[in-house]
């Protein structure tokens, strides 16, 4: 029983590494956590080793893929056959010894920061630092650091993850010059006999490249040579190679090779032998066939037609499609059928008609694709100062960073960069870090207000379209529907002139923004400038962990938070680097936007104490019973309440600050009378549910009520104030007659009833039940005498005399 076959066979991490292009120690961070399956001595130490099958998953796949990819059975077959180290192109024993040297002396530059790649105690800005400062003291002059990461980047990856740092060929250039051959030198006894051939090369007008006719004459000379060598008794061979043998040397460019030369030379001989020692038989017979020939005009129309809308400006398959049928008898009768290769297109045909395609191609894409290939126009800055123009632009950054999703777990984006650059010294004056993928006017007009407040307000913007040219929070509404003493609405209240650029082009922000990217190629989680061929596979897993919440991602990715400090720090070393380029001529941004200012026509400065003109958008609204609205884009802000219920109906000024929208500010048009006015809020539309003691609807609806609250006072008032409109009513005289004669008697019987009322209360007073009294007036009259008599009984018990003319009731 073979047990070796049944053994798996084992690999350590040099070996996974070198099989995917990878460091040691990122192939030992793939193995974290899996018990290795026995040791290996390698170069006298033991080394850890790992069957395929018993390694963690992602690695199986990723070195299944790789073999796949390569052309391997399978993951052990390309583990057990390691592909070979990197090798120039040409052997290193004939690379040229300028290239030897320079090799060697980058080898020393940068192998102790190759070794030290891995260090966690280097940033990766300061292993760059480092690296262009050993570079310098080298060699003797500067790079800047993207060279010097394309330098590095290229060592580690010819290395393959074999850390052999040593090898000078890592370091050779992309194309190694080859060592001068050394001089092909005739010797006298193969000389001898061709001098009439040599008389005649060194009287040729250039004797290392001879004219057709002067090469068709060389080969004349040459067989004629042949010719008289067999005369003389040599074999055929032995004439044929001393002739080869002296053309190889003297006449190489009959032929590029020695092989070549074989060939031409039996061509040539045999034709010349069937020829009789005719030199016409070495003419080239092509010149036989006439005049060049020219495609028709139409049918050069037609091709060029063809190959543009339909085959997007692919001549091949125009080509191969009107030769079967469209084209002109005499085109199809010259080249239908005599091409091997279906594909083929004649090379004069193609220099006919290759450039036009290519031009009339891109103009069929449409307007930006034409003007990309148009003339530009190169402008100069002299005459122009610092700050008074300002490019501003927008950025998707090639780096990922993680924000909250707000369910529990992180999101990684891209975000938004909003860039503000001086104009003339390509100084970045000011930006804005948002991670949604899209942003609002809003959001531009705060960074206004921030790089105004620090700089001044320049006398000119250039934007690009879209929501910059359309927002009316940043340019205001025009015509203003009112004159302000000290603004107009907007930035147009500064007499800022607004321009907007239409080709990348002309905006010299796109550059600074290519210049910035280039700066952040070593941050964590780079995706590239195009994201979907440039970025790494690795990035693609750990985004693909985080997603699935294997790790957290500050592991691999920033934060919000150090995204926002490591641009600052980006921002501050792109505005100290010097520029070679035409606009700053070996200055810095820094130093050119300080350089280039003009004292004596500063730009607009606003105190702290004016700081609200910048930051407040005023628009004139008229106040109703919904308070007051305001709406930027699709996005609504509305402000109700108490505070300015007596204000429906009325124009006022309200001043909205993008930076503080829960708060808005209300002043008369003469801007007196400042009311705050809280943004309403948006209660669930189940609250009862969702949120039910958040009370935000109670609160609403209260909110609600006091704004109406002014208006149902005035009513009551109004209501009160002045008698209420009635309805006469038109009625025949009969109908009239009997309403008085029911009015009558109902007076009647009201008076009637009050008699017996009073009657009553009399008899009650003097004792008699009000029962027995029913309204009679004899009753009335009994009722008085009984009372009087009480009245003169009391009387003469107390004792009191009256006179005659002293009334009773005075008593």
């Amino acid at each position: 029983m073979d047990l070796a076959a049944d053994t798996p066979s084992t690999f350590s991490t040099a070996q996974i590494a070198i099989a995917l292009g990878v460091t040691r120690q990122a192939a030992r961070k793939a193995l974290n956590g899996t018990a290795p399956d026995g040791v290996r001595l390698a170069n006298g130490n033991e080394t850890a080793v790992w069957a395929v099958v018993r390694m963690p998953e992602p690695l199986r796949d990723r070195l299944g893929e790789e073999a796949k990819r390569r052309g391997y059975r399978d993951a052990d077959s390309m583990l057990t056959s390691p592909p070979k180290q990197w090798a120039p192109a040409i052997p290193l024993d004939k690379i040229a010894d300028a290239d030897i040297q320079q090799a060697g002396k980058l080898r020393d530059a940068l192998r102790p920061w190759l070794v030290q790649q891995h260090d966690l105690d280097l940033t990766a800005r300061e292993l760059e630092a480092a690296g262009v400062r050993d570079y310098d003291r080298i060699f003797g002059h500067k790079i800047s650091g993207r060279y010097w990461r394309e330098l590095f980047s290229r060592a580690v990856r010819r290395d393959g993850g074999a850390e052999e740092w040593n090898r000078l060929e890592l370091y050779l250039p992309e194309r190694p010059t080859a060592k001068q051959q050394p001089a092909r030198i005739v010797t006298e006894a193969l000389a001898e006999g061709f001098g009439e051939i040599d008389s005649f090369i060194r009287a040729c007008s250039n004797p290392l490249a001879p004219l057709a006719d002067e090469q068709r004459a060389v080969w004349t000379l040459a067989l004629d040579k042949y010719a008289a060598l067999r005369t003389q008794g040599s074999t055929e061979k032995r004439a044929a190679r001393r002739v080869r043998s002296y053309l190889s040397l003297r006449a190489p460019f009959l032929a590029a090779s020695r092989g070549a030369l074989l060939k031409a030379f039996d061509r040539k001989l045999a034709a010349f032998e069937a020829a009789g020692g005719d030199p016409k038989a070495l003419r080239d017979r092509r010149e036989d066939n006439g005049d060049r020939f020219m495609l028709p005009e139409n049918d050069r129309d037609l091709l060029v037609h063809r190959a543009v809308f339909y085959y997007r400006g692919d001549v091949a398959p125009a080509w191969r499609d009107l030769l079967q049928s469209d084209f002109s008898e005499a085109v199809r009768e010259r080249y239908a059928g005599k091409s091997l290769r279906k594909c083929h297109v004649p090379g004069s045909v193609m220099d006919s008609v290759g450039k036009e395609v290519e031009i009339l191609t891109v103009m069929h894409q449409g307007k930006r694709a034409w003007d990309s290939i148009k003339g530009h126009v190169d402008r100069s800055y002299e005459g122009i100062s610092s700050r008074k123009c300002s490019v501003w632009d927008d950025f998707t950054m090639p780096v990922y960073y993680y924000v909250p999703d707000g369910a529990g777990w992180y999101l990684l984006t891209r975000g938004q960069i909003l860039i503000a650059l001086d104009f003339r010294v390509l100084r970045v004056l000011g930006w804005s870090m948002q991670p949604d993928r899209n942003y609002s006017s809003l959001t531009i007009r705060s960074l206004c207000t921030h790089v105004f407040m620090e700089h001044g307000v320049p006398e000119v913007l250039q934007f690009e379209r879209g929501i910059w040219m359309s927002s009316t929070l940043l340019k205001g509404r025009n015509p203003a529907p009112f004159e302000f003493t000290q603004v107009v609405q907007g930035l147009h209240e500064f007499g800022i002139k607004f321009i907007h650029s239409i080709r990348p082009r002309s905006k010299t922000v796109e550059r600074v923004g290519g210049l910035l990217q280039d700066l952040m190629e070593a941050e964590p989680g780079y995706c590239g400038r195009d994201e979907r061929r440039d970025a790494p596979e690795t990035l693609r897993k750990q985004m693909a962990e985080v997603a699935a919440r294997k790790v957290h991602p500050s592991q691999y990715f920033y934060s919000y938070d150090d995204w926002e400090k490591r641009f600052r720090e980006i921002v501050a070393r792109y505005n100290a680097t010097p520029q070679q380029g035409r606009i700053l001529a070996g200055l810095s941004p820094e130093d050119a936007f300080a350089k280039f200012a003009d004292p004596s026509d500063p730009p607009i400065c606003l105190p702290a104490g004016l700081r609200y003109l910048l930051a407040h958008d005023k628009r004139q609204k008229r106040v109703d019973l919904n308070g007051v609205t305001l709406q930027f884009g699709k996005q609504k802000y509305n402000y109700r309440g108490k505070e300015i219920a007596h204000l429906v109906g009325k124009d006022v000024l309200a001043w909205f600050d993008p930076e503080n929208p829960e708060m808005i500010a209300v002043t008369d048009m003469n801007r007196r009378n400042p009311i705050c006015v809280a943004r309403s809020q948006q209660p669930s539309a189940l609250e009862c549910v969702i949120e039910p003691e958040s009370g935000r609807l109670a609160e609403e609806m209260r909110r609600v009520e006091g704004q109406a609250s002014y208006m149902k006072t005035r009513f009551n008032v109004m209501k009160a104030k002045f008698p209420m409109p009635q309805r006469q009513l038109l009625a025949a005289a009969k109908a009239v007659e009997l309403g008085r004669a029911i009015d009558g008697q109902r007076a009647a019987h009201k008076g009637r009833t009050d008699q017996v009322d009073q009657t009553r209360n009399r008899a009650r007073q003097i004792g008699v039940p009000a029962v027995l009294i029913d309204g009679d007036p004899d009753q009335r009259r009994g009722l008085d005498l009984l009372a009087e008599a009480e009245k003169d009984h009391q009387l003469s018990q107390r004792g009191v005399v009256l006179a005659p003319d002293q009334p009773k009731e005075n008593l």
